[in-house]
């Protein structure tokens, strides 16, 4: 398994600025603008090499989702998916606008 030092080095933030400018759309709150990769499987808990983008996820970090608030992936942490609800609102954002 590959260390957390593999997250810093150059060619890994290319590649993660490859995928977000590809997919912007938080994968736990459902909102665009998502500025960080989340490793759906955390790599402390034995997730595969932090560079394989299969588990990678769009998610917003510490500048936070600016329509919710939430700062996602410093929400959901080191756990797995189904451990972290997802953010629930008034508002059904897949379905566009209410008429």
């Amino acid at each position: 398994m590959a260390g957390r030092r593999d997250l810093t080095t150059y060619d890994y933030r290319k590649a993660r600025a490859r995928f977000l400018t590809e997919n912007d759309v938080c994968h736990l709150c459902g909102h665009p603008s998502a500025d960080t990769v989340d490793h759906v499987i955390p790599v402390s808990k034995g997730g595969v090499a932090p560079s394989n983008q299969d588990n990678w996820a769009p998610a917003h970090g510490v500048k936070g989702c600016p329509t919710c608030g939430r700062k996602c992936n410093g929400a959901k942490s080191d756990k797995a998916p189904t451990e972290v609800a997802r953010l629930t609102t008034s508002r059904d954002w897949y379905a566009g606008p209410r008429r």
